[in-house]
């Protein structure tokens, strides 16, 4: 009775959503979005599938495009457990065109958190679409583990159980890993120019520390905010005879990241997130040459502008350094005790972003301009690459000469900006 009393309660709640759908007013260009057939029960632990039906209301033909990942949430009493929906290999995640009340579907994936059971319920924030509830069972084995003639007994025994994966025949999986752990931090791109050091890049990434439906992150989620993250910046100076390396900077932290505080949906106005950290920072040479310095620094971030318009992004960022300075004693008179970065553009069209700092006085100012442009469109599903243009003027561009004035224009691509 269980299982047709929430047949019935999807099947109304489907029923209804499209007649309202189907009842709106042929005016204005827009695709309704609708999560359809459910699953009637779900195993924790486990992957389902989902349908997302993208409906035509009006009396044209509209352009849709179904996003390869949706972000979203799974809701339980008072655990919240974020995840994402990943399109089919089978499902084409390219713009369809879709007939005047006509409608396309495609098929997502998600997994359960483990730790989920009961009546549990799916949301996505960034997305106008319907919300559904889910009955998740325990998965078996777990239910046979809480049988009292199940329980190991000795604690041997139970060291060896519990060291065995979650589900039977379950092994390591590198990709799904590093997806819920690692995620980028600081822009990766590779760009060039005429000028000697020419060439420039960096890569970056940070590592969040806690398992995202572990015990910890589900009980406290506030500590999912916990990172270890590494970036470094190489000036290449490929005109010089061997093609040596400039100059590197590289860059070790541990950060707390906060995102989202205001709990803005994607349709608001104002998001803001909130980032503090401790850095070491050094060119890894010795002697003379020798560059390095700690700070901790905090840094909000304001954005200003719905997901889908034009936006403005400020991340204003205020430090102290800590401890020995004597590699470069004079360093804050040119890289001074805050800088700002103000991005202006579209989350998927161009973007300009700047760069400004002040040193200590107020003087050896220093700015970096970079416009990104990507260019998915242009070989649709080929490439996931931007356009990247950088330039920078002012001081520490380079460790090694923090306290000398560069000027560079570099043009090439980047992976995220």
């Amino acid at each position: 009775m269980k299982h047709l009393s929430l047949w019935l309660h999807s099947f109304v709640l489907n029923l209804v959503s499209f007649s309202f759908l189907a009842a709106l007013p042929l005016a204005g260009a827009e695709v309704r979005l609708l999560f359809a057939e459910p699953p009637i029960e779900v195993v924790a632990g486990t992957e389902f599938s989902l349908s997302l039906h993208a409906l035509n209301t009006t009396e044209r033909e509209q352009s849709w495009t179904f996003p390869r990942s949706i972000a979203c949430r799974f809701v339980a009493a008072n655990i919240t457990n974020h995840a994402s929906l990943e399109a089919e290999q089978t499902a084409s995640a390219q713009e369809v065109t879709i007939a005047p009340g006509r409608f396309e579907v495609r098929p997502y994936r998600v997994r359960m958190p483990i730790s989920l059971h009961g009546r549990v319920l799916l949301e996505c924030a960034d997305l106008s679409v319907n919300r559904i509830i889910l009955e998740v069972r325990r998965p078996a084995n777990e239910i046979a583990a809480d049988r009292p003639d199940s329980k190991p007994k000795s604690a041997v025994q139970r060291l060896f159980r519990e060291a065995e994966p979650l589900r039977p025949g379950e092994t390591f999986d590198a990709g799904r890993f590093f997806k819920d752990h690692v995620s980028s931090y600081e822009p990766i791109y590779f760009i060039a120019g005429t000028e000697s050091p020419n060439a420039k890049f960096q890569v970056s990434f940070k590592y969040r520390l806690l398992n995202n439906n572990g015990p910890l992150a589900t009980n406290l989620p506030a500590l999912r905010g916990f990172h270890v993250a590494y970036s470094q910046t190489s000036l290449w100076d490929w005109n010089a005879a061997s093609a040596p390396f400039f100059d590197s900077s590289y860059r070790p932290e541990a950060l707390y990241l906060r995102e989202n505080i205001t709990c803005a949906e994607s349709n608001d106005w104002f998001r803001l997130d909130l980032q503090a950290g401790f850095q070491h920072e050094s060119n890894g040479r010795d002697g003379f040459d020798s560059r390095s310095m700690n700070i901790a620094y905090l840094r909000p971030r304001f954005v200003f502008g719905k997901q889908d318009g034009l936006q403005l992004t400020l991340q204003p960022r205020a430090w102290t350094y800590i401890g020995d300075l004597s590699d470069n004693p004079d360093i804050a008179d040119y890289r001074g005790y805050v800088d700002l970065r103000a991005i202006v553009g579209w989350a998927r069209g161009p973007q300009l972003s700047a760069i400004g700092r002040l040193g200590k006085d107020g003087n050896h100012e220093s700015l970096q301009l970079d416009f990104t442009y990507p260019l998915m469109g242009f070989f649709p599903r080929s490439f996931s690459l931007y356009l990247h243009v950088q330039y920078y003027t002012g001081f520490g561009e380079s460790l090694l000469r923090y306290n000398e004035r560069d000027t560079s224009l570099r043009a090439g691509f980047s992976l995220t900006r």
